[in-house]
């Protein structure tokens, strides 16, 4: 010993799936209730990569819920699906190989507002405002998930 105090004990690193939702709370807390958006995470959440394990996914929705008071529930998309306007918001995390085109059309479609066109691919995150209806197109092995929220009582 050399007269020095030990030194501090190091800071425990956060893990991928804490990062990423941190990540998520952040992406939301800036587009819920706004404006389609999205995000390109820098932190992989363990289930995305894993369509096998569809529980890890709902345990992600449920996190989101308890974090923003939403109510939460998680499915798995279809090969084309269209979504009618309705009151929940949806985020959408695109899993496995391949790509999406995503269109939305909100409720000022028609003066070039309400419209939004994006190809999401592996990892990437789309968040779709409630009331926006949109329909999807993906490439053969593309796989997504869509997590629903919705306000207390709606």
């Amino acid at each position: 010993m050399d007269g020095r105090p030990p030194a501090p004990p190091a800071p425990r690193a956060e893990s991928e799936g804490a990062l990423h939702l941190r990540e998520l709370l952040l992406f939301l807390s800036v587009h819920l209730d706004r404006a389609p958006g999205v995000m390109w995470p820098e932190h992989e959440h363990p289930a995305l990569g894993s369509p096998q394990r569809p529980e890890a996914l709902d345990d992600l929705a449920a996190e989101i819920g308890l974090r923003t008071g939403l109510v939460t529930s998680s499915g798995r998309g279809s090969r084309t699906c269209e979504g009618a306007r309705n009151p929940a918001a949806h985020l959408v995390i695109h899993q496995t190989e391949g790509a999406g085109l995503w269109r939305l059309r909100g409720d000022r479609a028609d003066d070039g507002m309400g419209a939004f066109r994006h190809r999401l691919r592996t990892g990437e995150v789309l968040y779709i405002p409630a009331r926006w209806s949109w329909t999807v197109e993906l490439t053969p092995g593309a796989q997504y998930v869509v997590t629903d929220m919705t306000p207390p009582g709606s």
